[in-house]
């Protein structure tokens, strides 16, 4: 009776690894089945074997991904281009020939591109004050 059962078993047993091998035969249904089954096939291939800078480490910039792509794109959100464009016009009003007769309506105009720039800025902290006519190179070197 014990032979019986020991090949009872090794059939049952044999007859699991036949269904193992047909399930890895057969396509998956899924796409991300058909993805995994492509790539684990491509590396039996020995397709991953050749590539360039394999076996050295991966360069992994700090910072979130977002910042990094913005970077590599050369965009700039408007918050921080309005702040190049307040700096430029600030530096302009310092390059005067005559600092004191600076008008009072440029002065406004860059107060007005400030308050803009302080309700899109998105932090708080990074907010800046107005500027007036007398501070013009503190009010400068804040905002370069």
């Amino acid at each position: 009776m014990d032979l019986k059962d020991d090949s009872n078993e090794s059939a049952t047993a044999g007859t699991e690894v036949n269904q193992q091998k047909e399930e890895e035969r057969r396509p998956m249904s899924t796409s991300s089945g058909l993805l995994e089954s492509a790539i684990d096939k491509f590396a039996r291939e020995g397709g991953f074997d050749d590539l360039p800078l394999k076996g050295k480490p991966i360069k992994i910039e700090d910072g979130d991904v977002l910042t990094s792509i913005m970077k590599n794109a050369n965009y700039q959100p408007a918050w921080v281009e309005l702040r190049k464009e307040i700096a430029a016009d600030i530096k302009r009003l310092l390059d005067l020939q005559e600092p004191n007769a600076i008008p009072e309506a440029e002065v406004e105009a860059i107060n007005q591109k400030i308050m803009k720039y302080n309700r899109i800025v998105p932090n708080p902290q990074l907010q800046k004050g107005l500027l007036s006519g007398i501070h013009l190179q503190a009010a400068y070197d804040k905002w370069e």
